[in-house]
């Protein structure tokens, strides 16, 4: 039988890497490296001193994306083990100011450290995915752009809307308050109404300024220890604008705080003010008549917990998962936008705390957010 003779070695040109637009390069003892076979056109742009054979190279000096590569790579080419790792796409610029996309890949074959630079590789196919991607983006990224234009266009609609009444009720407000038959009960309750007029109008212009400085953080986090608000403070302020509305239902209320404690806390007294408004008008809302809305604050792990608790019928099981999401509505709040709790959280979070919704034992519900102590000035 006639034996056979193995496929002879092929030779290859050293022109062929560099008209596949590839670089090789194989690591020297000395660091440098050297260019086996001839240098891609690319390279004699980016590299000229490639041009030259036998020189040695030190592209990383000239690409500085290259030398953060180059640490990967000495990884495995230490290793001594075959295989390869790839930098991803790049961007060099040469003294024309063309651009140009590289990649290197870095492998060790027959135990020889290389590294191969060449322009990515990319199919058609792919690209037209890539491109076909991007546009779709585009169109995405302007159908948003209107929708944000459109809602701006709404925002300032609503608070038009909204300061053109408020005006109007504390204009007659203050005319009743003027008024000699009104007894000093009623002009009591005519100046709370009177303050929390003012109050809304102070909302509607923080909303304003907020939505206009784009650049500026809606919810600061970081407040001196002279300027941040009492939460003991604020449930008072609450509770007495409040007051009227509880004495109409027969509702309590009962503040449980130390008198001889500081409640400071990280945020900002108007925003304090409206989270509390929101859970103690909520309480107040689904108590019955002659029951109590409490409200408790005390310490909890370095942080002040503040709790509003009713006695109310309570959230059914199936909300409690979604009660403080943007539109959430519980049943029977016919007309409420369900933003209140939306507020409540974003802005407890904003300031580092955590809010939470508990049922109380029996009926009734519990709501209870915590907040940081200020950091004191330096």
């Amino acid at each position: 039988m006639k034996a056979l003779h193995p496929f002879p070695a092929l030779t290859l040109p050293d022109s062929l890497l560099a008209n596949l637009n590839i670089a090789v390069l194989e690591r020297r003892p000395d660091g440098a490296f050297s260019l086996l076979g001839e240098a891609p056109d690319w390279l004699t742009h980016l590299l000229p001193e490639a041009e030259t054979f036998g020189q040695a190279l030190h592209p990383e000096a000239t690409f500085l994306f290259l030398d953060h590569f180059l640490v990967e790579a000495e990884h495995l080419w230490n290793n001594r083990k075959e295989g390869s790792v790839s930098s991803g796409p790049w961007t060099e610029v040469d003294v024309s100011g063309r651009e140009w996309l590289l990649e290197a890949t870095a492998l060790r074959v027959e135990d020889r450290p290389l590294l191969l630079l060449r322009p990515p590789v990319t199919d058609h196919q792919t690209l037209r995915n890539i491109l076909q991607e991007s546009r779709e983006q585009g169109l995405e990224s302007h159908r948003l752009i209107k929708e944000v234009n459109k809602r701006e266009v709404l925002l300032h609609c609503i608070v038009h809307d909204l300061s053109t009444p408020l005006a109007g009720i504390k204009g007659s407000l203050s005319l009743l308050k003027e008024d000699d038959l009104v007894k000093d009960d009623g002009k009591r309750l005519l100046q709370i109404g009177i303050n929390q007029v003012e109050k809304m109008q102070g909302f509607i212009r923080q909303i304003l300024h907020s939505f206009a400085q784009e650049v500026q953080p809606l919810l600061p986090t970081l407040v001196k220890a002279d300027t941040a608000p009492d939460v003991a403070d604020i449930a008072r302020d609450v509770t007495t604008a409040l007051q009227a509305y509880g004495a109409l239902k027969g509702v309590r209320f009962r503040i449980e705080a130390d008198p001889d404690t500081v409640w400071k806390i990280t945020g900002e007294a108007m925003r304090l003010e409206r989270v509390l408004f929101n859970l103690v008008e909520n309480a107040l809302r689904y108590s019955p008549p002659q029951a109590e809305v409490v409200i408790r604050v005390e310490k909890a792990d370095g942080f002040v917990q503040t709790t509003v608790e009713d006695a109310g019928p309570g959230v059914q099981e199936e909300q409690v998962t979604s009660l403080f999401n943007k539109f959430s509505q519980g049943p029977g709040l016919a007309g409420k936008a369900g933003l209140g709790l939306y507020f409540c959280r974003i802005t407890v979070e904003g300031w580092g705390g955590t809010i939470g919704y508990s049922p109380r034992p029996g009926d009734g519900a519990r709501f209870w957010f915590r907040l940081p102590r200020p950091t004191p000035a330096a």
